[in-house]
């Protein structure tokens, strides 16, 4: 097998990031432990000189180096954030998968090696880019900032756990507490739509809603009980009689998307599963179900945490932080910050970006903090 280290560089400052970008980017192909291929990308920022690097780590599919949707590549609106405080971006393209021309994903996936995208090769994985970077001369010096979003903030903390490479820091977005089975269960059974229906809705705070909330003739909430509920009376939301919708009717219409998933996954549907659900294997998740969370896991870690979580998260509860603080606390670990933003989702807002092309608060205050470390 040729060396982990075996790289081809295949564009270096090309003309049109110079064009188009605050940061200066280049492109390479490096070789995983297993023998597989994929491109990566570093942004650096236009004076060149770095002494950090930050490594995003993807939510979960198909991503690649760019993160193209319609209209904006997902990762250039982060390398300008990171790149404008002094930091280096580093993002890849998961095993398998390379740019695509076609939306809205803009993806190309291979499936036979997008097969091998499971948790643990994922760190493997990671481990393999750190150390690809570590052997550039130019980098040998640098602090390796692990920028785990979402699922990535399960296999980044894996990676620092592990200890098999040099990590300096976690930057931890959108953070899963729990084992990825406890997540998708309280995703599905309606908690997360719960959360969404309250900071719409719900008006006196009390995490429910009430027959005038809900028939409110303002006009966000007009668009969203069409949205939400295609226009259906109250009282047909409302299945548990008790004149208030909150989690128990919630969870009551949606107890079936939970049985469904389980069964499609007991009986290896992984096509329904890929075209209804996630894009991932069958294995992926059977995985994620046995390993360890996030909540045990991180108490062995003891370089600088840094959590970064919006209130409204419905990917991921909230809870989940103030859980891991009370943990932290408890064993008297002092390497744990957490920043908790109000009207802030899973993705920190990033459509206030796509919209107005200024990053959020939650947002800032990442890339302040990149720059702290």
């Amino acid at each position: 097998m040729k060396s982990l280290f075996n790289w081809v560089l295949v564009a270096i400052f090309s003309f049109a990031s110079i064009q188009a970008h605050a940061f200066n980017s280049e492109i390479f192909t490096i070789e995983l432990k297993d023998g597989v291929s994929t491109k990566v990308r570093l942004c650096l920022p236009e004076e060149g000189e770095i002494n950090r690097i930050v490594i995003a780590v993807h939510g979960t599919g198909p991503f690649t180096y760019l993160t193209q949707r319609e209209g904006f590549n997902y990762y250039d609106a982060l390398a300008e954030g990171f790149c404008g405080k002094g930091t280096g971006f580093f993002t890849y393209n998961r095993r398998g998968v390379d740019l695509g021309e076609t939306g809205p994903w803009y993806d190309s996936v291979d499936s036979v090696k997008y097969a091998g995208y499971l948790p643990n090769t994922e760190a493997d994985d990671v481990e393999a880019m750190i150390a690809f970077l570590k052997n550039d001369s130019r980098f040998k010096e640098c602090k390796i900032i692990l920028y785990g979003i979402s699922e990535g903030t399960i296999i980044a903390s894996m990676v620092a756990e592990r200890k098999n490479v040099e990590v300096d820091a976690l930057l931890l977005h959108g953070y899963a507490h729990e084992n990825m089975y406890d997540i998708l269960k309280w995703q599905n059974i309606g908690n997360g739509v719960m959360i969404m229906i309250n900071s719409i809705f719900d008006k006196n705070g009390d995490e429910s809603v009430d027959r005038e909330e809900y028939e409110h003739v303002d006009s966000v909430v007009t668009a969203y009980r069409a949205y939400l509920f295609q226009n259906l009376p109250f009282d047909s939301v409302n299945v548990v009689k008790d004149d208030a919708i909150d989690i128990k009717d919630i969870s009551t219409i949606r107890q079936p998307v939970q049985e469904i998933m389980m069964s499609k996954i007991s009986s290896n549907e992984e096509a329904w599963l890929w075209n209804n659900y996630f894009r991932v294997t069958i294995n992926w998740y059977r995985e994620h179900f046995a390993l360890e969370p996030n909540k045990t896991r991180l108490l062995r870690v003891d370089i600088p945490i840094y959590l970064f979580h919006g209130r409204v998260d419905v990917n991921a509860p909230v809870e989940g932080v103030y859980d891991l603080e009370d943990r932290f606390n408890t064993c008297r670990k002092s390497n744990l910050q957490t920043y908790i933003f109000e009207k802030h989702n899973h993705d920190l807002n990033f459509q206030d970006w796509i919209a107005t092309r200024t990053y959020s608060e939650g947002l800032q205050k990442l890339f302040d903090v990149s720059a702290e470390i």
